[in-house]
């Protein structure tokens, strides 16, 4: 062995000698101080844990009914990582775009990132797992999913909302309730191999805990015949919206909810775009004359007016300060009871002046006016009252008839559930119980109130309101059969949004009203916005108020309190349209059902009968008007038959009209 040689080995026997210790440090290092951190980056490479979403707990009508339920259905993934080192991305985009409705080209992007789980399409339809289980590609999966849908499809849509794709509530009930509903999400693991495929998932217990079950105060018929009743009229009158409330008064339970435009809580896209929202809880409007009630129920309980004092309405003019107040018609000399049925803006104002703006603002407090309700939705905004300091005499003067003031359709149905309960204002809400998966009960709606006025000021209100509905009251031609109810009619003229004054055609109509008047059961309000035509009151939402209450009394089993009328007298006359139309004005009339107004009848002429065969329900309405017939609206579609036929008629007279669906 040479020199040379001898110094090699030692040398390389040195390095191993110094090298040994510092291997070792290394892998004490690793194997020991370190090895938390190693444990959980190897774990990071065999582990996967994906986490699901759980089962949200049902929403159920009052009776038990579903209104949002949860079922497993199948969403897509894959394994990009895999199917990039086998290099078959574009021919997988291109196979599974087509069966799942997506793009291919944004497809093929998302399955070149180098990941092990990536979702191709979530919460599939049956036919498309069908088809991605057809094509049989390897790396491409199948997993379940708890998927929300509404068996009702649009039933009461904007008061439900929807949950999103990661099962989160996104409006509604879904929303307010959501940590309820949501339940606890699932983390699912499994090993893989080195290429990211599965080799064991799940065997490690149920990690998900199911949302619980909430029980609403919605009765899903009186939701349905709201709903429709308020699509109708929102039609016929060619609105731009429509909203409507029911409260039991006794409870403050809200039986239903309905806004136009609506939505099928399975489609929700775009519907924030479309304007659907929950109107009764986010859109304050000025109610006009439907805040009369409360300036003399403030008169009323100081005593500085009776029902029977006498007023003089100036013939229909009256000047306060530089503004000049008109009603309706010349209304001359009538007590206090029936300024509340002819809605005169003028005596209201003169008993606001009487009363005083202190007494008016703290009374329109006491209903809840100018703060939230409080109802468990969310987006509920609280309106507006003008402070005591901003009250001049014109201010108190519009005030008293529903002018400079904004309040949303809850708050006026809660208040004037107040007076139909006897003077208590109930705090509105949706919920009635939630229950877990054992059917225990985890939370529970509570009845909140406060007494806002004394027996004897609600009964005298009711009475007052009684009259509206009577001959001479501005809503005497609405009638439910077999029931007596009370009522308020109210037209407001709107804002225009560009000139900032009051528009000359656009309006608010609305009716808030109870049945049975002794011992109500249901008060009901409803608003058409910016009806086309005739826009008062008791002709536009009055037969909306009408319809539904007559149903929604009888589904309730509630006794009629009044004769039937004759059969030959069953339907309620027709309504009349009245010209000069002014500011938070009603007038007597009302149309049946949802048709279109004809002129006065109290002066009948003759008229010309039109053919109205092949006319849509639009078309026929104009026709009616510009002959002067009152239409009776069968069906719908397109007119097939008519009773009179063409031909000599009466000004004034009824023509019922058929219509049907195209074949």
């Amino acid at each position: 062995m040479t020199r040379w040689v001898k110094v090699r080995l030692l040398i390389a026997a040195g390095a191993i000698g110094l090298a040994f210790p510092l291997l070792a440090w290394t892998a004490w290092g690793l194997q020991v101080k370190q090895a938390e951190r190693m444990r959980a980056l190897a774990e990071d490479q065999y582990v996967k844990e994906v986490e699901l979403p759980p089962k949200r707990g049902r929403i159920l009508d009052r009776n038990g009914a579903e209104l949002a339920a949860s079922a497993e259905v199948d969403s897509v993934h894959a394994n990009a990582r895999a199917l990039l080192a086998s290099n078959r991305v574009s021919e997988t985009a291109r196979l599974l775009a087509e069966p799942l409705h997506l793009d291919k080209k944004e497809l093929s992007s998302r399955l070149k990132a180098p990941r092990y789980f990536t979702w191709v399409k979530r919460r599939v339809s049956p036919d498309e797992a069908r088809a991605v289980k057809e094509l049989g590609l390897a790396n491409v999966y199948l997993d379940k999913e708890p998927r929300r849908y509404y068996p009702n499809r649009g039933l009461a849509g904007p008061r439900l909302g929807w949950a999103g794709l990661d099962g989160r509530g996104q409006e509604g009930i879904e929303l307010e309730y959501e940590r309820f509903l949501r339940g606890a999400p699932a983390q699912v693991p499994g090993l893989r191999d080195a290429l990211g495929r599965s080799l064991m998932v799940g065997g490690l217990g149920e990690a998900d805990v199911a949302g619980d079950d909430l029980t609403t105060t919605l009765d899903r018929y009186i939701q349905f015949r709201l709903e429709k009743a308020l699509e109708h009229g929102v039609s016929a009158h060619r609105a731009k919206a429509g909203v409507a409330v029911a409260l039991d008064p006794h409870t403050g339970e809200v039986l239903a909810m309905a806004a136009v435009p609506s939505l099928n809580p399975n489609e929700p896209d775009n519907a924030r775009e479309r304007g659907v929202r929950n109107r009764a809880v986010t859109d304050p409007f000025e109610p006009g004359s439907t805040m009369k009630t409360f300036t003399l129920t403030a008169a009323i309980e100081a005593g500085v007016v009776k029902p029977d004092d006498r007023w003089w309405c100036e013939n229909g003019r009256w000047q306060v300060g530089p503004a000049t107040i008109h009603d309706a018609e010349r209304i001359g000399d009538v007590s206090t009871t029936q300024v509340l049925a002819k809605s005169s803006n003028i005596c209201t104002a003169k008993i606001a002046a009487r009363e005083g703006r202190d007494r008016l603002h703290e009374m329109l407090l006491r209903f809840g006016f100018g703060r939230p309700t409080g109802v468990d939705l969310p987006g509920e905004r609280a309106g507006q009252v003008r402070s005591v300091e901003k009250m001049g005499p014109v201010e108190t003067a519009t005030m008293s008839f529903g002018q400079g003031v904004t309040a949303t359709p809850l708050q006026v149905a809660t208040a004037y559930a107040a007076i139909a309960n006897g003077g208590t204002w109930l705090k509105p809400h949706v919920l009635r119980k939630i229950t877990d998966g054992n059917g225990l009960t985890v939370k529970e709606g509570n009845v909140e109130g406060r007494t806002v006025i004394s027996t004897e000021v609600a009964a005298t209100m009711k009475q007052m309101l009684i009259a509206v509905t009577q001959k001479g009251g501005t809503a005497e031609k609405l009638r439910i059969d077999g029931y007596t109810f009370a009522g308020k009619t109210g037209t407001a003229q709107k804002v225009d949004p560009v000139t900032r004054h009051y528009s000359t055609d656009k309006w608010a109509s609305s009716f808030v009203g109870f049945a049975p008047a002794d011992d109500p059961r249901l008060v009901i309000f409803v608003m058409i916005d910016e009806p086309y035509g005739t826009h008062y009151g008791s002709m536009v939402a009055g037969p909306v108020f009408a319809e539904v209450m007559a149903d929604a009394l009888r589904w309730l089993g509630v006794p009629p309190d009044a004769p039937l009328p004759p059969v030959a007298d069953a339907k309620p006359p027709k309504p009349t349209a009245v010209e000069n139309e002014t500011a938070d004005d009603d007038q007597d009339g009302e149309e049946d059902g949802y048709v279109a107004a004809a002129d006065d009848p109290r002066a009948p002429a003759p008229a010309e009968v039109p053919d109205f065969t092949g006319m849509s329900l639009a078309e026929a309405l104009d026709a009616a008007k510009r002959a002067g017939l009152r239409l009776e609206v069968a069906g719908s579609g397109r007119a097939t038959a008519q009773s009179p036929g063409p031909g000599e008629g009466r000004r004034g007279a009824s023509c019922r009209v058929v219509f049907t669906p195209p074949s």
